[in-house]
């Protein structure tokens, strides 16, 4: 075996905030009594409450205050860019309202370290109370491929990632195409892209303490939004990219209307196709954005593209 100590081994958390008082206390905590030691950058995007009057005084984590909501992949690219030039070995990206078991970072570790070849690492996600595994996160189970201990999947959600340093620079950031939700959809593609692979990891477990379901508006946003990944999706040729999105078209569609049967699938169809045609429209721009995006390195232009 050649698997460094694991004590040894430097990990950075970054968490994104905004707006989270109810929540950030409680995953700070579950940070702080970690097995395995993580050093803390908090990345906050103007939030007009209380959230970060948890850290006054506190010297268990860095703060980078924002002045605005510039989005979940701008600001963690923000933390990224400044941890990597530390040369942390993994960066463990958390939601705001996600709670670690304190076992979790080591179990983490300890599979990365023996499966290099797997580039985002994540434990199982649960709902608030523990009590069940999250109703999306279920979803990526059954679509993903079963090993002994562990799960092989094309995309995970970003809510508890952890990214090997070699992905990270082979990969590079988030893209700055996508402002709020499909940029880690995005960054799996590009992941796959580069012959890393995407796991998780059985008999590991965080609270994802979020409402278990979801509007009809908010899905119905993701799923224009998933029709812009497919577009820009580096292992799809221009013509597979348009086969793809109606493909998506149909099977979305089909996915809103039995979920939200009060909503007309007619209606639902059409504003989708609406959507697929735009981005039909857009494909030689698209195709250069997807050509661009195989590798976003660490460079400031790629950081403040989407600022608003």
């Amino acid at each position: 075996m050649n698997e460094k100590n694991t004590t040894l081994i430097k990990v950075a958390t970054i968490i994104v905030t905004y707006n989270g008082e109810e929540c950030i206390k409680k995953c700070v905590s579950s940070l702080v009594n970690s097995e395995t030691e993580t050093d803390i950058y908090v990345v906050d995007n103007g939030s007009s409450d209380q959230t970060l009057s948890v850290f006054k005084g506190k010297k268990y984590a860095e703060i980078i205050s924002l002045n605005q909501n510039y989005g979940f992949g701008y600001a963690n690219n923000i933390a990224l860019k400044e941890a990597l030039e530390l040369n942390y070995d993994y960066y463990f990206l958390v939601n705001q309202d996600v709670y670690v078991m304190p076992e979790t970072i080591t179990q983490l570790v300890e599979f990365a370290e023996k499966r290099k070849d797997f580039g985002i690492i994540c434990p199982i996600q649960y709902d608030g109370k523990g009590e069940k595994i999250d109703f999306l996160f279920s979803d990526y189970l059954s679509k993903s491929t079963e090993n002994e201990v562990y799960y092989e999947s094309s995309f995970v959600n970003a809510a508890a990632w952890l990214i090997s340093k070699k992905c990270l620079q082979t990969v590079g950031l988030f893209s700055p195409l996508f402002h709020h939700y499909g940029e880690d959809n995005n960054y799996c593609h590009r992941v796959l892209f580069h012959n890393f692979k995407i796991g998780i990891v059985k008999n590991t477990q965080v609270l994802h303490d979020r409402k278990q379901n979801v509007s009809f508006e908010k899905a119905f946003k993701l799923a224009k939004i998933k029709l812009l990944t497919v577009f820009v999706n580096p292992n799809l040729t221009e013509t597979k990219s348009v086969f793809e999105g109606i493909k998506n078209v149909f099977g979305i569609s089909k996915f809103l209307f039995n979920n939200y049967k009060k909503i007309g699938v007619f209606k639902t169809f059409w504003a989708l196709l609406v959507e697929y045609f735009t981005l039909v429209a857009k494909t030689k721009e698209l195709s250069k954005i997807k050509i661009q995006s195989k590798n976003i390195f660490l460079k400031n232009e790629f950081l403040f593209f989407n600022k608003k």
